[in-house]
Order: structure tokens, then C-alpha cells, then sequence
């Protein structure tokens, strides 16, 4: 049963935004946050839920999740996907353009997103910035971005033209939209699966040089400078990339960057096994990567942190590390990676928190991600201590495909509300 009003009390609040950190609660009303602090007014509320100290946070919102193009008997649908979501703590959650489905056709884009609306989480969607993410045709970018579309980007195949990554850039400038690319020279990563390094080399694994990673950017953001385009880098993966970003950022350029969490929390060993559930793109780095990356969140280098969740059938991901598709599942283990590096004490919670919630809310101008009064009501609770092992059998998802599988965590989504709407319950 929806109530209009809803107060929840005894909390340790936790709002990245304004750095707050104290016991504490809010009072939602018709799906806003009406009052927050420690004195909350709960006669006026129609339900009231005693939190009992547990972690009270804005939802997370992440910024790249894959859609499989069809529906499938084995697959994932969109239903599944955002029940997966809603019990990863995801109030937002943004389909990215990827190869199998590019999101480049602007003809039925605004009744596409139209449709995403329907869900409890927050469904929205970015575009292809290049018709099939391959060659130099470019997309009609404005006409998606006119339809809904919240950022341009290009999947995970890096743009080889530099005429055409200009046009990218001017292009977008002209619409004030984020042109997101992943970071990587595409000659030094075509056909690569690995970083290159002692390991890989070991391994016989074609390898992806780290400097491929800096060669981009420098040259992404030298373009950025000559159109005035706004140039996210998505899933920035390495230190040599970081110190990229640093320097284009000295220049005083619209410049954004994101990292998926595997690179937070796992590194090329982990891979060393040959299990394809560790392929990824871009992929795993070294540990001296991971630490430096993970330093950046904690300095609020990085503007959003995210999941990178790619549902892939088990007849490619069960291939040779080599030959098996990139990816690994992410929606529902997202804020328990993070979590994990709290509890290891490489990171303050607000420090964790911030990427996965007014980051990326700052950057899409969305007006959730932030506990204050006025603010959408989009909150999640969460067992700070709770533990709990990843069993990729209780997914959603009919897809199990995750680098995560029998890891224990520590820190678990109690609810997910979107609006002050519950969309996700735990059952203990």
C-alpha cells in the first residue's frame, strides 16, 4: 500500500552532498523529502520506520548498465534488471549504448524513453554517439538527446578518427551534453584482452599497454579544448590514465571521469585463474592501478563511480578468457564492493557514497542523489554490517555471468524507495 507520508527515524544519516554524517531521519511527503535532522515531526506521518541506527543514504545512481537487445528464454529483461537494481540499492539507472545494442537510432528514441518511465527505479538512457559504435558515420545525436537521451557515448570501442572524434565533440557541445569515450588508443587495444604486463605476457595474452590509456585522453582532451565539447572519460582504469586526467583538468577543461567498480576492487591476479568471469573491457589492471584509482575516489577525483553490468549468455562467457565476451555482472553487488573498501579502511563512507550518488547526479543536472529538504525521495537503507556472500544463483537476473561470485561482503540494502515508494524489501 503507497502512503502519501512517511517518516523514518533513528538513522545514521549519511548525505555525501553536504557532507553530512549524524543520527538523524527525514519526513517524505507525495514523494519528497519534506524534513531532515534529528527532529523529525512524525505525526504528520503516515507510516514511520524506526531504522534502529542502520545507514539511511540518498539511492544509488549509476551511470552504465548494458541492455541485451532481445528477450531471451535464459536472458535478462528489463523487469529483472530493475528488481536487480532495486536490491543493489539503485534508485537511477542509465542503459549505455554497447555493441549489442547500440542505442544510435533516433527514430522512436523519445518513445523508448517514454517507456522507461514506467519502472519503479529510474530508468533513463544514453545514445550511440556513431551509428553501430563502429566507423565515422556519426549518429543524430541531438535528435536523441531531444528524445531523452542524457549523454552521447560510444560503448566500449574506442573512437580511431581523430576528424571524427572532433565532430563528436563539437557536435555535442552544441546540445551542452556529456560525449562519454572510452579511454584507449584503438590501435594499441585492438584485439587485446589484458594488460600488458609480466603476467600476461606469461600467460601469452594479447595485451593493452597502460600508456594506450594516456595516449587517448591527451589527445581527447586537446580536441576538447579546440571544440569547447564536455569529455567524459568513462571507466578510467589506470594511474598513467589518472595523471592524464590531472593534467587536461590543469587546463581548466570540462572534463569528467568515471570508473567501473571492478577496477576499484579487483586487479590483474584476480585473472590469473583464466576464468573468463574476470575478462572485462577495459581490463583488470595492476594493484599499483587499483590503489592509485581508489586514492583518486577518496580525493573526489572521480565524479561517478559504475557498475558496468553486462548480462552475457553462458555459451560466450563460458569461451576461452581469450575468446569469451568482456563483462561481469554489477547492479546488485555495486554498493557492497564499495562497501568492502570502507570496512578495509580505504575509504570514508560519505568518501564511498559520494561517486554513487550526488557525483553522478551533478553531472546529469538530476535533482536526486542528496538528502535535503525539496529533494526527490530516492533513499536507500542499509545494514552496514550485515554480511552476506554473492550467490549468482539468487539473482534477478536469469544471467549469472560475475567476477563476484562466493565473495563475501559486508553491508546490505535493507530498502530501496524511489519517490518514498518501497521497490525493494530484504527478506531475512
Amino acid at each position: 500500500m503507497t502512503t502519501t507520508s512517511l517518516a523514518i527515524i533513528n538513522a545514521r544519516l549519511v548525505d555525501p552532498a553536504s557532507g553530512h554524517d549524524a543520527p538523524g531521519g527525514v519526513l517524505v511527503e507525495d514523494g519528497v523529502i519534506a524534513q531532515t535532522g534529528s527532529e523529525i515531526d512524525i505525526d504528520a506521518a503516515d507510516e514511520v520506520i524506526d531504522a534502529r541506527g542502520r545507514i539511511l543514504a540518498p539511492a544509488l545512481i549509476d551511470l552504465r548498465a548494458a541492455k541485451e537487445p532481445a528477450l531471451t528464454p535464459d536472458g535478462e529483461t528489463l523487469d529483472t534488471l530493475v528488481a536487480g537494481a532495486a536490491a543493489g540499492g539503485i534508485g537511477t539507472l542509465v542503459l549505455a549504448p554497447n555493441d549489442r545494442s547500440p542505442l544510435d537510432k533516433a527514430d522512436g528514441f523519445a518513445g523508448m524513453t517514454r517507456g522507461l518511465g514506467q519502472h519503479g527505479v529510474r530508468l533513463l538512457s544514453a545514445c550511440g554517439a556513431t551509428t553501430g559504435l563502429v566507423g565515422n558515420q556519426m549518429a543524430e545525436i541531438g535528435l536523441m538527446v531531444r528524445g531523452g537521451a542524457v549523454y552521447a557515448g560510444n560503448g566500449d570501442r574506442p573512437v580511431a578518427d581523430t576528424r571524427t572524434m572532433r565532430r563528436l565533440l563539437a557536435d555535442t557541445s552544441q546540445f551542452d551534453v556529456w560525449l562519454s569515450v572510452r579511454p584507449a588508443d584503438a590501435a594499441l587495444c585492438d584485439g587485446t584482452v589484458a594488460l600488458e604486463s609480466d603476467w600476461s605476457a606469461r600467460m601469452g595474452l594479447p595485451a593493452e599497454p597502460a600508456v594506450s590509456e594516456r595516449i587517448a585522453i591527451e589527445r581527447d582532451a586537446a580536441l576538447a579544448e579546440l571544440t569547447g565539447g564536455r569529455l567524459m572519460i568513462d571507466r578510467l582504469s589506470t594511474e598513467a590514465g589518472l595523471d592524464a586526467l590531472r593534467r587536461a583538468r590543469g587546463r581548466d577543461l570540462e572534463i569528467a571521469a568515471t570508473v567501473a567498480v571492478a577496477h576499484l576492487t579487483l586487479n590483474e591476479v584476480d585473472a590469473g585463474g583464466l576464468d573468463s568471469a574476470f575478462r572485462m573491457d577495459p581490463p583488470l589492471r595492476s594493484e599499483a592501478d587499483r590503489l592509485a584509482l581508489v586514492r583518486a575516489v577518496a580525493d573526489g577525483e572521480i565524479d561517478a563511480v559504475v557498475s558496468d553490468h553486462r548480462p552475457t549468455p553462458y555459451d560466450d562467457k563460458g569461451e576461452p578468457f581469450a575468446l569469451a565476451i568482456a563483462g561481469t555482472m554489477g547492479v546488485e553487488t555495486l554498493l557492497g564492493a564499495m562497501l568492502g573498501l570502507v570496512h578495509e579502511g580505504d575509504l570514508e563512507l560519505a568518501e564511498a557514497l559520494r561517486p554513487l550518488t550526488c557525483g553522478p547526479a551533478d553531472l546529469l543536472g538530476l535533482p536526486q542523489g542528496r538528502i535535503a529538504a525539496g529533494a526527490p525521495a530516492d533513499l536507500i537503507l542499509v545494514d552496514g554490517d550485515m554480511p552476506w556472500v554473492c550467490k549468482p544463483e539468487a539473482f534477478h537476473s536469469a544471467r549469472g555471468n560475475t567476477a563476484w561470485a562466493g565473495r563475501r561482503f559486508q553491508g546490505r540494502v535493507l530498502q530501496t524507495f524511489v519517490r518514498g515508494v518501497t521497490i525493494h524489501n530484504h527478506k531475512t
